[in-house]
């Protein structure tokens, strides 16, 4: 399962199936009040969006279970996978956080609060290529009230100290992310009983969409001896 970012949609993770091994499913979270639920409000609080996905999952928790998730869509799997955890006693096989800092380690802010003029151009400085977007001003309107929710939920969560995950967790970042760096990915080490690792690729925030590299550091760590499409065991 992946979760997407703030102002994300299930549509960042579309091409995955093509890079990762041929008998893993790939399932995305659309969060409220974009796209294909775009007539839904956006939800302003992590218990909103975790229960849902926590029970969306139930019906896979007897196969192997992977989550991932990019920056606010980091807290989101880890917040599943302690849900997860509390329900059924049954750890993920695999959590992967990407471009975050840990849930103990966070920095509140009101960036939802911002006029809209300040709320794009912190939105462009963070993902260079949501400029096509914000010079469509019709497209903009329908975007910004989830980006606003999504910034609201994300500058308002923190759990300090952190639960540990019995599961194994992998922390993914940027090498030059101008807001997480190796030293943020590292204190996830606190979030987790079991293996950990934390890895830096090369890019910004926005790594990720050069995502071969990012599908062959994760392949390892998956259930069983796994190859990906690229080749790399």
């Amino acid at each position: 399962m992946c979760a997407p970012h703030a102002g994300g949609t299930a549509q960042a993770y579309r091409t995955w199936p093509r890079g990762l091994p041929y008998d893993v499913e790939v399932h995305a979270v659309q969060y409220p009040g974009r796209q294909d639920r775009l007539a839904e409000d956006p939800v302003e609080s992590m218990p909103e969006v975790v229960r849902p996905v926590a029970d969306a999952l139930e019906p896979f928790l007897a196969d192997p279970l992977v989550l991932f998730g990019h920056s606010m869509g980091a807290a989101v799997v880890y917040e599943v996978a302690l849900e997860l955890e509390r329900r059924h006693g049954r750890p993920a096989d695999l959590v992967v956080v990407s471009g975050s800092r840990a849930p103990h380690h966070r920095e509140p802010h009101a960036r939802h609060e911002l006029g809209d003029r300040e709320l794009v151009e912190e939105v462009r400085r963070l993902n260079r290529s949501f400029g096509e977007l914000a010079a469509a001003p019709e497209l903009l309107e329908l975007v910004l009230p989830s980006i606003r929710a999504d910034f609201k939920l994300a500058g308002r969560y923190v759990r300090s100290p952190p639960i540990a995950l019995r599961a194994p967790l992998l922390a993914l970042g940027g090498s030059s992310d101008p807001d997480v760096g190796p030293e943020d990915l590292t204190r996830w080490r606190a979030c987790t009983t079991g293996r950990f690792a934390a890895r830096t690729l090369a890019g910004d925030h926005f790594y990720l969409v050069d995502e071969a590299p990012v599908l062959d550091t994760i392949a390892p760590w998956l259930p069983g001896t796994r190859l990906t499409a690229h080749g790399a065991a």
